[in-house]
C-alpha cells in the first residue's frame, strides 16, 4: 500500500498540474459563437449575433460585449436616422451591448465603409473573441448604398475576381457572383432608410458596363 502522506503528496501534484477553468471568464472562438464574417449595412439589416461562454461552454449572461472601430478609420457607424439598441461610444469608436441569460448578444449595426484583415475587434468583458475585416456593401463609408452619388458600384466591381476581403461579404476566400449578389441586395439601403430607388432598374447595365 502507498502511504498516506505519499498519497497525499500524488493527489497534490494531479491537481496542480491540472490548468482550471475560471468560470465567467469568456472564451474566444470556438467556445463562444461569433460570426465568420464581418459585412454589416448602413440600413441595420444585417444582424450580428454573439453568444458568450465560459471555457466550460456555459453561457455568461451580463457581460460586456464590445465592437471595436479605433482600428478601423474607414468605418463609418451611423449616429443617426434611427434608434438603436446598442450603445456607441463615439470616442473611444466602440458600439456596446450586454448579453442577455443566454449569453447572447444581437448587434443590428449601421456600420458602412471598409477596413483590412482585424482591423474590427469583438471583445467580451475585455476578452478578444474575434477580429474581421470591415466590408460593407457602403464601399465608399458614406454611409448610404447607392449608384447615383459616390463610388460604391465602380469599388465593388474593381474587386470581382480578387480575394480582398474587403468585398468578401461571405468570407470563402474570393469576390464573386454571391458576394455580388450581396452587395446588389443592399442597394438603395443608407442610415436613414431607403434611398435612390431608381438603382435596381439600373443594375444589369452598370454590372455589364464595370465588368
Amino acid at each position: 500500500m502507498i502511504p498516506r502522506s505519499r498519497a497525499l503528496l500524488a493527489a497534490l501534484l494531479l491537481a496542480a498540474s491540472v490548468t482550471p477553468v475560471v468560470a465567467g471568464v469568456p472564451a474566444p472562438a470556438p467556445i463562444s459563437t461569433v460570426p465568420v464574417c464581418f459585412a454589416p449595412c448602413p440600413l441595420g439589416d444585417v444582424h450580428m449575433i454573439v453568444i458568450v461562454r465560459d471555457f466550460a461552454s456555459n453561457p455568461i449572461a451580463g457581460s460586456s460585449v464590445d465592437i471595436d472601430f479605433s482600428g478601423c478609420a474607414g468605418a463609418f457607424v451611423c449616429t443617426f436616422g434611427g434608434v438603436d439598441p446598442y450603445v456607441y461610444d463615439v470616442t473611444f469608436r466602440r458600439a456596446r451591448m450586454i448579453t442577455d441569460a443566454a449569453g447572447r448578444v444581437d448587434f443590428p449595426l449601421r456600420v458602412g465603409g471598409v477596413c483590412g484583415a482585424g482591423g474590427v475587434k469583438l471583445y467580451a468583458d475585455g476578452v478578444l473573441l474575434a477580429s474581421y475585416a470591415l466590408a460593407s456593401p457602403d464601399q465608399d463609408g458614406d454611409g448610404a448604398v447607392v449608384s447615383v452619388i459616390g463610388a460604391d458600384d465602380p469599388t465593388f466591381a474593381a474587386k470581382l475576381g480578387t480575394s480582398d476581403p474587403t468585398a468578401d461579404f461571405d468570407c470563402d476566400g474570393y469576390v464573386d457572383s454571391t458576394d455580388e449578389q450581396y452587395f446588389f441586395d443592399h442597394h438603395s439601403h443608407a442610415c436613414q432608410g431607403y434611398v435612390d430607388p431608381a438603382r435596381r432598374g439600373t443594375w444589369g447595365s452598370l454590372k455589364l458596363h464595370y465588368r
